[in-house]
């Protein structure tokens, strides 16, 4: 008992200081100076526009669930760096074309971009408790910090950042929960179901983490599922009830972010009515936006706008000059890089690209490469297991990956590479299993030379980040010097002249 006490102040030692040097990093990654560049790019037209009608009190409609603009417009709320200037035209029309002059990002881009940091130690956690090694979680959590893509679209007043955030927070309690070795308690249900909801109510996406749900039961009941024959009808008893309490997880959070939408829309603004019903124009005409007796009408005609918007997006069309979307396929090596924005100076050209860090992106596909043919190796050619715990927390993020992939390639409209940022952040977790599964023994026996080579990978790491990191943080480069950074025709980065 005495040695266990011994490791477990050890542990904490190490989890304090290297929840410290993982807040330190992300926080000059992701956070410094997040409201540069200023000017607006990608996405963010639409989102500004969607959070300013929020604090005007006008009524819209959109692709996407309230919750990831809610935040959008509570920091422009909270900050307000931009009280003294005229932003009422940004509640008539749903794409920004002009911002007024010294126009400040710093509010609208505040809870995404804290939401991208603050997601490190998240990331971070959720390692320790897969492993219970907070020396390889601190060190793979590199994979999360120092990714160009994540950091360029996380520090935006676009939806991704706070997205991941709740997906990953997801995971985390998942992971906190199977950490235990005991018996789920319906409120641990509860919770996870909550997560989810938030997941949910940024982006529809969210949805693969309803996938934990049932990876938890099965965890959960795992000795009753070996002999599942035997009390059938207890055990899909048993599902039942849990599926209610995770369900009503979700509800938990469902229902009071959609009634935070309808009742911040008291009026609608430049006849804009987003082809709502003339029952929810009378309740807008009767203030009624914040009666619940209401909710379901609105409710219903926000749903239909989003089925009938996501019909009205194009195709991928590759052969277009213009066309910035990829094929889910491709994705998985970066293709293909978007330049948000670009702007000439006496010092080269400024670039805003959505660039992956090569080096994390391929190490990662190898992981899952590797985690497919261990999976597969144990059910066609019966492989022993090595360790059981890791290899069933690989399937489970195995199975997240391929199910997200295989979702995306059954959507007929364009796509864009930060669609793989979810299977992306998967792929990050199922590398550092693989290694632990891999190379766990190894490390036991030769800790110096393990961690030798870890901290190459690192520097590694780094070096690319740093290399990159022009692109991601909008600073300026010569033709040649871009050219430089062309290392795959594939990704289609191409130097303004």
């Amino acid at each position: 008992m005495e040695t266990v006490t011994n490791f477990s102040k050890k542990n904490t030692k190490y989890i304090v200081l290297y929840s410290f040097l993982v807040l330190a990093f992300s926080f000059f990654t992701y956070f410094v100076k997040y409201n540069y560049p200023p000017a607006v790019f990608w996405d963010e037209n639409y989102h500004i526009a969607s959070a300013q009608k929020y604090i005007d009190g006008a009524m819209f409609m959109e692709v996407h669930p309230p919750l990831g603009k809610l935040f959008i417009a509570l920091g422009e709320y909270l900050i307000q760096p931009n009280k003294n200037l005229d932003t009422s035209k940004f509640s008539e029309t749903d794409y920004i074309k002009n911002f007024p002059e010294n126009y400040s990002f710093a509010g609208v881009r505040f809870f995404p971009s804290l939401f991208a940091w603050l997601s490190a130690i998240v990331f971070f956690f959720i390692l320790y408790f897969l492993s219970k090694n907070p020396h390889l979680s601190a060190i793979f959590s590199a994979l999360y910090i120092f990714d160009n893509a994540l950091i360029v679209h996380s520090r935006s007043a676009m939806l991704e950042g706070s997205h991941l955030f709740f997906i990953l927070l997801s995971i985390l309690y998942w992971s906190y929960l199977i950490s235990k070795n005991s018996k789920i308690k319906n409120i641990s249900y509860l919770f996870l179901g909550i997560f989810v909801g938030l997941s949910v109510m940024v982006k529809a996406t969210g949805a693969i983490t309803f996938l934990l749900f049932l990876f938890l039961f099965a965890y959960d009941y795992r000795e009753n599922l070996k002999d599942w024959r035997k009390d059938i009808f207890q055990l899909f008893k048993n599902f039942s009830i849990k599926l209610v309490i995770v369900t009503i997880g979700i509800s938990a959070v469902f229902f009071p972010v959609w009634y935070i939408h309808f009742s911040l829309g008291k009026s609608i603004a430049s006849d804009k009515t987003y082809s709502a019903g003339n029952e929810y124009k009378e309740i807008i005409a009767n203030g009624g936006t914040s009666n619940p007796m209401n909710f379901f009408v609105m409710l219903k005609d926000n749903l239909k706008y989003m089925a009938n918007y996501n019909k009205g997006v194009p195709r991928l069309d590759v052969c277009k000059p213009d066309e910035n979307g990829s094929y889910p396929l491709v994705w998985t090596v970066g293709d293909k890089s978007i330049n948000y924005r670009w702007e000439k100076n006496d010092e080269g050209v400024r670039y805003l690209y959505l660039q992956s860090n090569p080096i994390i992106w391929f190490s990662a596909l190898i992981g899952v490469i590797l985690s497919m043919v261990l999976i597969v190796s144990k059910f066609i050619y019966k492989l022993e297991i090595k360790n059981k715990r890791i290899f069933y927390l690989l399937i489970c993020f195995t199975f997240m990956y391929v199910s997200y992939m295989a979702i995306m390639l059954k959507i007929g409209r364009v796509m864009y590479l930060y669609h793989y940022f979810i299977p992306l952040i998967f792929s990050f977790i199922i590398l550092f299993l693989v290694f632990n599964y891999i190379a766990g023994e190894y490390i036991a026996n030769r800790k110096k030379t393990a961690y030798k080579f870890l901290a190459l990978f690192i520097l590694i790491i780094i070096a690319s980040y740093q290399f990159y990191s022009p692109l991601t943080y909008y600073k300026p480069l010569k033709t040649d010097e871009f050219n430089q950074r062309i290392w795959f025709d594939f990704w289609k980065l191409k130097a303004i002249e």
